[in-house]
């Protein structure tokens, strides 16, 4: 399945709900978890300083970039960056104890890497070989974590205690991130490539992203509920899949 499962036109809906502030499934309800914003005073500062960043920043930048660059160009720099996440997804599928998960992340790295020129070209997805991302947050609650606290992180937008953690360990985890570390140039290539990364997720959902940032009297709420019903969907037992048509998508159009 695409996606890990997921239908590439509706996950992106659901993205762009989540990102009013700024581009970047338990088994617990999604009400019970939508609770556990103890910060959220704090939490809504940092959500409109991000709609500002996404507005006067994020926005116009990437508007210049999808003027500038053609579209095959701009997905092959998406597939590329993408590419370069996939031994995280290896690693953390092992974590989990998903043969089948190491085995498609492997081979989508390998083949997209000696064949697709970097990852450049998604040559695994044209063999049917689908991306399946997985992260050390999705890990942590496979190992029985709690999601922790609601956060809204400076750029980087909607997150919990346990996804942030999960971040910091999938960062540490990119193979390439010791690589530039070794060349001295690693605060400006991770600059840059956190840069191309937000930009990348904003071209890839941009009305949507508009949409939402402008469809909801309290964006806030909606990307808090939309947000929790992702994390559901992305961590939802094996076992017990997620169906993606029970998001309330009309939380943004209050």
């Amino acid at each position: 399945m695409p996606e890990g499962g997921w239908r590439r036109p509706r996950c992106a809906r659901i993205v762009a709900g989540i990102v009013t502030g700024v581009a970047f499934g338990t088994a617990t309800p999604v009400p019970a978890l939508a609770e556990a914003d103890p910060f959220e005073p704090l939490n809504r500062a940092v959500f409109e300083v991000n709609r500002g960043l996404d507005r006067f920043v994020l926005r116009p930048t990437t508007v210049t970039y999808r003027f500038a660059v053609p579209v095959r160009i701009r997905q092959g720099v998406g597939q590329f960056l993408d590419n370069l996440l996939e031994p995280v997804h290896a690693l953390n599928a092992g974590l989990q104890g998903d043969a089948a998960g190491l085995e498609v992340a492997l081979s989508r790295f390998l083949l997209n890497t000696i064949v697709g020129l970097g990852g450049f070209i998604d040559v695994a997805a044209q063999a049917g070989v689908y991306r399946d991302p997985r992260g050390f947050g999705q890990t942590l609650d496979r190992w029985g974590s709690a999601p922790g606290p609601y956060l809204v992180l400076p750029v980087l937008g909607p997150s919990t205690a346990r996804e942030l953690a999960g971040l910091g360990i999938d960062a540490l985890s990119t193979p390439h991130y010791y690589l530039i570390r070794r060349s001295g140039i690693d605060f400006s290539f991770q600059a840059a490539e956190t840069g191309l990364r937000a930009m990348t997720f904003r071209d890839r959902h941009f009305e949507q992203v508009d949409a939402g940032l402008a469809g909801s009297l309290d964006p806030y709420a909606s990307a808090r509920s939309v947000y929790w019903q992702l994390l559901r969907g992305r961590h939802a037992p094996p076992d017990d899949p997620f169906d993606d048509t029970e998001l309330d998508f009309d939380a943004f159009e209050e």
